[in-house]
């Protein structure tokens, strides 16, 4: 999507108005016609509250330029990032059925820079497709926004830069989950993230079996035994404050394909497992626009990337591994293997890569999708102020998240082993995504720590408001905001 800052309508031609309105039914045109058309779909209970509805006409103009789509777009009060996200989502869905190419907005008044960047979002989100395999995809033109604002231009075009970047950065997630897993393997997906790290002067390294098994990685590469895809635990190293000491590390798990292992998953729940990688596509992508926008701190992107495969080389119920950290491992379900390939990576990143904070990102139970359901992530901590930074980057992103609970002293001996140091599943207690934070948080070595279970919000059965069906491009913004915040001092971007 292009955009571009009018003063005036001069030089664009649009056939799209949008038009928003608040709980007060107050119009940002304020326009005889509109104001009319506003009324009479009100009074058939099409607008009012949140309700964004579009029609199609030959007879509308603004400024003396006829145009052909009207759009209404509903804003509550005390409307939220998210909120301004999925109302222009839903707009440019329907937009795009009205085959709409140029589109106008305004943005006028003194909360303009509290909420554009975020209706930039919804835009450019909802009009995401993946449509890389389709032999009959229609050809499309680039859609192009106009925003008509007394905004000045430098200020309008910062908001416009850090919408395309992390926009951008969510887009590569959903690029990279769409694709099909005989596409995307390991080493593809190494290959997209040292992309990235050539783009942004981001140091690059994998590290294959050889070199995994060296370090006593047994936990991840059990995982990948069963599949002839080599593994690969990919690095990604961004130093913006040389002088600095403190170093985050973003963790994302990179299962490209899941089949659960001998602890098989039913053919219908295997359908989408190529996006179990999801969680380090996240990380891949929050560490491009970390170091695009050059923010002043440290961070290490690792993720252990393999499949979980059958064959005569797998791993199996009842095996014991050891990992990196030296803890041995009961293999009470193949299935739970994420947290299997995070606990080494975890481990590399605070001994090889002297992470003094850990947050991981993944795809990890589907007891969290049953829990939150598709539009919140489940966030565990074992610190109040790291926990209290990913909410906040929530809010600013518009991404849910909802604390859940570790309950140490509920469930002590949740991952209770009768033969080794800890077991891979849950012991008598319901609640997979507890078992599957509790056992990561065993591996954290005491430093600050926050777990992200986005098994639900990694993907969307529906093309509706931002989303398209498929991956969502979950934790990107969420983890970019994040380090954003850890910055000292914090500044404004």
């Amino acid at each position: 999507m292009h955009i571009q800052r009018l003063v005036d309508l001069e030089d664009f031609e649009f056939d799209t108005l949008l038009v928003t309105y608040n709980h007060k039914n107050r119009l940002s045109i304020e326009l005889g016609k509109v104001n009319e058309i506003f009324e009479a779909l009100q009074a058939d209970g099409l607008l009012g509250g949140d309700k964004v509805y579009g029609l199609r006409g030959k007879d509308f103009s603004y400024q003396g330029q006829p145009y052909y789509n009207l759009i209404f777009i509903g804003i509550p009060e005390k409307s939220s990032p998210r909120r301004y996200q999925l109302q222009f989502g839903t707009a440019i869905k329907i937009a795009k059925k009205f085959k709409s190419r140029n589109l106008l907005m305004t943005a006028i008044g003194d909360d303009v820079s509290y909420w554009l960047s975020s209706a930039m979002k919804g835009l450019i989100l909802g009009d995401y497709t993946f449509d890389k395999y389709k032999s009959n995809k229609e050809e499309t033109s680039e859609l192009n926004l106009g925003v008509l604002t007394g905004m000045d231009a430098a200020s309008f075009k910062k908001e416009e830069q850090y919408t395309r970047m992390v926009t951008n950065a969510v887009r590569l997630v959903r690029d990279l989950g769409n694709e099909p897993a005989n596409v995307m393997t390991p080493s593809a997906l190494a290959d997209a993230a040292k992309e990235v790290c050539a783009k942004n002067n981001i140091k690059f390294s994998v590290l294959g079996k050889e070199e995994c098994e060296a370090l006593g990685m047994n936990a991840f590469l059990a995982v990948g035994k069963g599949s002839k895809q080599a593994p690969q635990l990919i690095v990604m190293e961004y130093n913006g404050r040389a002088t600095e000491t403190d170093k985050i590390a973003l963790v994302g798990k990179g299962i490209c394909f899941d089949a659960g292992g001998y602890d098989l998953k039913p053919p219908s729940f295997m359908m989408g497992m190529h996006g179990d990688m999801e969680g380090g596509a996240a990380v891949i992508a929050a560490m491009g626009a970390i170091a695009e926008a050059k923010l002043g701190i440290n961070v290490v992107g690792v993720i252990p990337a393999c499949e979980n495969l059958v064959s005569g080389k797998s791993m199996k119920p009842g095996d014991i591994v050891k990992s990196m950290n030296g803890k041995t491992i009961e293999i009470g379900n193949t299935d739970a293997e994420g947290r299997l390939v995070l606990v080494d990576a975890i481990t590399y990143a605070i001994r090889e890569c002297g992470a003094t904070s850990i947050i991981d990102i993944a795809t990890l139970t589907g007891a969290v999708l049953r829990a939150l359901g598709r539009r919140y992530s489940g966030l565990f901590a074992n610190s109040e102020d790291l926990a209290a930074k990913v909410v906040q980057a929530s809010v600013i992103s518009g991404e849910n998240v909802w604390r859940l609970p570790l309950g140490d002293d509920e469930y002590p001996d949740i991952n209770e082993s009768d033969v080794a140091d800890i077991k891979n599943t849950g012991k008598g207690v319901p609640s997979g995504a507890i078992a599957g934070a509790r056992f990561l948080q065993e591996f954290v070595e005491k430093k600050p720590w926050v777990h992200l279970d986005i098994a639900g919000t990694a993907d969307s059965p529906d093309d509706k408001q931002i989303y398209s069906k498929g991956a969502t491009g979950a934790g990107a913004m969420l983890l970019y905001e994040a380090v954003k915040l850890m910055e000292k001092p914090y500044k404004s971007y």
